[in-house]
């Protein structure tokens, strides 16, 4: 009997090249004051726990704006408790967590006091485990740049290591993008990179981040600063004012916050990055990408959860105010 000629199989198709996010990884406590905040005293409130970190958010945050993307996370938790449920509750959301070190000592932990209107009233950072992240520590991670699509680098990291990983993604032409969290670790990563920003795609500070990462206070000579140093673009942050972009060629595009209602503003910044960085990813133009992130977290901060898991690529694109500006959603 002759034989039946055999199906022709399908081409797989090649997988998209990931995204890498470095940073810290800590668990949430959040509470939020029922009335306005009065010190030395109890206050009614409400609080719960949840998994948080600026590199933890903003992967989270990628891996449901980019379904069948990998999105992986390199950062440390301890031996404990909180580190296994951080892990799984990230891991469940999408986000490869395969290269996340589990290290001796306690995973990180942030305290966040809302007032009644959901603004942060204080925040407390106990991210010990994260400064012991150093070179040789994290070696393995840079082996894991070339071939990415874009490697998001935040500055809880110890300066050293985001310079080594900085280092590893000019060799292999890979886009970073930094978020240098606070004005004191801004001022620390500023040291290290002793004024050489080439290979940063794009670093989002606010005004004090802006000033500690450069020594100048006026935001646009500061700005002007960093893209004389190498950084491709600076996109300056301003709260309930939306954010400045300057780009290459003198380019100045200001942005306002997509309207909607505040309820915590608990890792907004962390959906703006994500969201930015999906657009790039996608190819987008950086102005119409820093949109798209306004859009996030214009979404993120109408939510009480710090990552909303209602948050995809289509509720963000319904959510920018002017409507999609890549009509196919690409």
């Amino acid at each position: 009997m002759p034989s039946l000629p055999s199906r022709p199989t399908a081409p797989r198709p090649t997988p998209l090249p990931p995204v890498l996010v470095a940073g810290g990884i800590n668990a949430d406590v959040l509470g939020r004051t029922l009335h306005a905040p009065q010190l030395h005293t109890s206050n009614p409130a409400v609080a719960g726990v949840t998994p948080g970190g600026v590199g933890r958010n903003i992967a989270e945050h990628l891996a449901r704006l980019l379904p069948g993307r990998s999105v992986r996370l390199l950062g440390a938790v301890g031996r404990d408790v909180l580190g296994v449920s951080v892990l799984d509750a990230t891991a469940r959301a999408g986000v490869n967590v395969d290269g996340v070190l589990h290290l001796p000592g306690e995973t990180g932990l942030y305290l966040a006091v809302l007032d009644d209107t959901g603004e942060l009233h204080v925040g407390l950072a106990a991210m010990a485990l994260t400064d012991t992240l150093t070179p040789d520590v994290t070696a393995p991670w840079r082996t894991g740049v070339p071939g990415a699509d874009l490697l998001v680098l935040d500055a809880n990291l110890p300066p050293g290591t985001v310079l080594a990983l900085l280092d590893a993604a000019r060799a292999a032409g890979v886009r970073a993008v930094i978020e240098p969290v606070s004005a004191p670790k801004a001022a620390r990563l500023a040291a290290a990179l002793a004024g050489d920003w080439h290979g940063v795609h794009l670093v989002k500070p606010d005004r004090q981040e802006l000033a500690a990462l450069t020594g100048e206070q006026d935001p646009d000579r500061a700005a002007r600063t960093l893209l004389g140093w190498g950084a491709r673009h600076v996109l300056l942050t301003l709260g309930a004012h939306g954010s400045v972009l300057y780009g290459p060629d003198g380019e100045v595009v200001r942005t306002p916050c997509t309207p909607g209602n505040v309820r915590d503003v608990t890792g907004a910044g962390d959906a703006l990055v994500a969201g930015v960085c999906a657009a790039l990813t996608r190819g987008w133009p950086v102005r119409d990408a820093v949109r798209l992130g306004h859009a996030c977290a214009a979404l993120t901060v109408a939510s009480a959860q710090t990552v909303p898991d209602t948050l995809t690529w289509d509720a963000a694109l319904h959510a920018l105010p002017h409507g999609d500006p890549h009509p196919h959603g690409t």
